[in-house]
């Protein structure tokens, strides 16, 4: 491909071609050192030294970052005469490419985004870099030789320069349509809760074919941003061939209005689109043999513990949640029995006829002479199964049953076993609970994929404060790993107690039959 020139000169690099415009310019280069594609995004801006040094900063941290979902940045020139961004090249597209046309975007799809997006949160949240702009543009993605897609985040930062440099009307309508509540009423108060608002429109975009709150030329940014502000979003339609209410609570979770109130977790947005997924596929099956059944298909998998795992720091909180009481479950033991009652009737039924025919021949009896013979014909065996490869048959039907009724009872017990304690937090002198560290622990062999562990926060007085979550992922046998939970501005004493817990997927399959001990 031929060089195109340009005015703009960027020192060490060779500009190729165009790739696209929109806030910015962003040019495909190859780095003259290394022979790397690159692409290059320049833009004008018109903003403060601190807005820009706080920018500097913020993009100092991300070229330390690497992770698969982020794209990289390996250098930023903001001094230049038209400052400029050096990026990893990624030849894919973006999202906005993948979606436009479709109705939907396919579940398995959007399930991998969803993943790949908490991945990339969990990197740079903790940094204390928040993206500001999460949107269809800014998730770039490269096809995979097993044909699968993977996600990139990109546009770090540039957000937050776009907002000091432009006037409310000057920023594109995209940006409007996935922007939180407090960006309109709060732009100070914007964290991590803000790139998690985006991505759940992101998602209610891929799921609907089109974004809760749309900006039109009708209703002006005023009514708009009302909207935004006050209005629950649309719900989503069931349709025959795309099951989509696994998705509702994720959704629900993710727009909710306040920062405080909305899912801001990496592992719980985890947690909850791996349920997503299981509950899609679980819908997906049923609808080929019968309807789906939502309430079973959404508690497919997540069981309550039967006892109160409960560990109480500095003193006994007046208030404690009760423990819903469990349902009774079916057992697979009646369908034992029968299998067992089968196998004595055949056994028998062949004893029988043997004592009978043995005592007229006098003698033992093969196989083949039990037969009736045919007139004019031989006793023939070749179109009867054989009897004792048939006994046998139902032997080994009966001991895999036993083994997979003792596998599920032992991971019923492992699950029950499971148990947390705070191991250490600090109180502060007007009350607040900070760097709370909670220990689960696991004493069998199994593996948890996930456990949620309820933590309440209590008032001096006795009265619960508030409720949080506390994700633990891949909860190795015989292992007691700390998770620290979130700080509360109020409270003296703490609960907690395992909420719910995934078994392994050996085991999952034996528990499906049974929604009525699960969690709804």
């Amino acid at each position: 491909m031929a060089t195109i020139r340009f005015d703009t000169r960027f020192p060490g690099y060779e500009v190729l071609s165009e790739l696209g415009r929109s806030n910015a310019r962003i040019l495909k280069a190859r780095h003259l050192a290394t022979g790397d594609l690159v692409a290059i995004k320049h833009f004008a801006l018109n903003t403060d030294a601190e807005t820009l040094r706080r920018f500097q900063r913020e993009s100092a941290i991300m070229t330390s970052i690497a992770h698969p979902n982020i794209v990289k940045i390996r250098e930023v020139q903001l001094e230049a005469e038209l400052p400029y961004i050096v990026m990893e090249l990624i030849e894919g597209g973006n999202l906005r490419q993948l979606i436009a046309g479709q109705d939907c975007v396919d579940v398995p799809i959007i399930i991998r985004l969803g993943l790949q997006m908490a991945s990339a949160f969990k990197a740079i949240h903790p940094q204390g870099i928040v993206h500001r702009d999460i949107k269809p543009e800014n998730i770039l993605y490269r096809p995979l030789p097993s044909g699968e897609l993977h996600f990139l985040l990109t546009d770090f930062g540039v957000a937050r320069l776009h907002e000091q440099s432009n006037t409310l009307t000057g920023q594109s309508l995209m940006t409007y349509e996935y922007a939180s509540p407090e960006q309109f009423n709060d732009p100070k108060g914007v964290s991590a809760a803000t790139d998690y608002y985006s991505l759940g429109v992101v998602l209610y975009e891929c799921l609907h074919g089109c974004v809760p709150f749309a900006l039109d030329d009708q209703s002006g940014i005023v009514t708009f941003m009302n909207r935004v502000l006050a209005e629950a979003p649309p719900a989503l339609t069931i349709t025959d061939d795309q099951p989509l209410n696994p998705f509702r609570d994720l959704l629900i979770g993710l727009l909710q209005k306040k920062a405080g109130d909305r899912l801001s977790d990496p592992d719980e947005l985890t947690w909850l689109l791996k349920q997503a997924e299981l509950n899609y596929l679980q819908a997906s099956r049923t609808t080929h043999t019968q309807p789906v059944n939502t309430r079973s298909t959404q508690a497919a998998t997540i069981r309550e513990p039967e006892k109160n795992e409960t560990n109480v720091a500095k003193g006994n909180p007046a208030e404690m949640e009760p423990v819903r009481p469990k349902e009774p479950r079916k057992s697979t033991v009646g369908g034992l029995k029968w299998v067992a009652l089968i196998l004595i009737l055949v056994l028998g039924g062949a004893g029988l006829y043997y004592m009978v025919n043995g005592s007229k021949s006098g003698g033992a009896m093969t196989l083949s002479e039990t037969l009736p013979d045919l007139p004019g014909t031989a006793p023939d065996t070749s179109e009867r199964p054989d009897l004792q490869a048939e006994v046998a048959l139902r032997q080994r039907e009966v001991e895999e049953a036993m083994r997979q009724e003792q596998r599920k009872q032992e991971a019923l017990a492992a699950g029950k076993a499971l148990s947390v304690r705070a191991t250490d937090f600090r109180v502060g002198i007007f009350g607040g609970i900070k760097k709370l560290q909670l220990q689960l622990n696991n004493p069998s062999s199994v593996t948890f994929p996930a456990v949620a562990v309820q933590v309440s926060y209590y008032k001096d007085k006795g009265g619960l404060y508030k409720t949080e979550k506390v994700f633990f992922m891949n909860v190795a046998p015989n292992s007691s790993p700390v998770r620290q939970a979130p700080d509360s501005d109020r409270g003296t004493r703490i609960n907690c107690k395992i909420l719910k817990y995934d078994f392994p997927k050996d085991v999952d399959s034996l528990m499906k039959a049974e929604p009525t001990d699960s969690l709804n």
